[in-house]
């Protein structure tokens, strides 16, 4: 099971959940080295990983990048947390859950499904168990996402789940020639548990 320090910056070294998914179980663990082929192939373009990662991310991915993946056991506190799931040893999902403990709040980013898994509500149930782990450490106010505007499929995810759109930045991102729209997403720890509770 997914377990906590007492402390609410504090994680301890070893994060394991199971849940279960019609006949399927998806563990959700830390991203390792072991992950890093199976992520790597999920991505065939620039703007494939720079849908997933943001700009400044290079494809393929850089060792370095990947690397920078692999140290959430490690951080105390946590910063940047890298969460996989997986369904019978196969990678099926990756996200990153940050944390700016100074103004109480959580980040969601970097959300993505394997391609021959996708259809499933993966994403979905990956990020329940990320919002009930943010929610769990008690300074923890408020979670927010960004997703780019014409990735409908995630936007219903969101608001599915219960996030609020908060606003748009109009061409934050360049692509090539194309710029991009990025919409601010957020929840906030009583919307969660009036919903939670309803």
């Amino acid at each position: 099971m997914l377990i906590y320090h007492m402390q609410p910056n504090h994680f301890c070294s070893r994060a394991t959940h199971f849940f279960i998914l019609s006949e399927n179980t998806m563990q959700i663990a830390f991203f390792t080295a072991a992950d890093r082929p199976g992520l790597s192939s999920w991505f065939n373009s620039q703007a494939a990983v720079t849908q997933w990662a943001g700009p400044g991310i290079a494809w393929p991915l850089e060792e370095t990048f990947l690397a920078s993946l692999e140290n959430s056991a490690s951080q105390q506190p946590a910063s940047l947390l890298t969460f996989v799931g997986k369904i019978h040893g196969e990678l099926a999902a990756v996200s990153q859950l940050g944390f700016d403990w100074d103004n109480h709040l959580a980040c969601i980013c970097r959300v993505v499904v394997n391609p021959a898994m996708r259809g499933n509500n993966l994403a979905e149930k990956l990020l329940q168990q990320l919002i009930v782990t943010a929610f769990k450490q008690q300074a923890i106010e408020r979670i927010e996402l960004r997703v780019y505007t014409f990735n409908q499929a995630a936007i219903r995810t969101y608001e599915k789940l219960g996030f609020v759109r908060e606003g748009v930045q109009r061409q934050g991102v360049a692509v090539g020639e194309e710029r991009w729209d990025c919409a601010l997403y957020g929840m906030l720890r009583q919307e969660y548990f009036m919903r939670n509770v309803a």
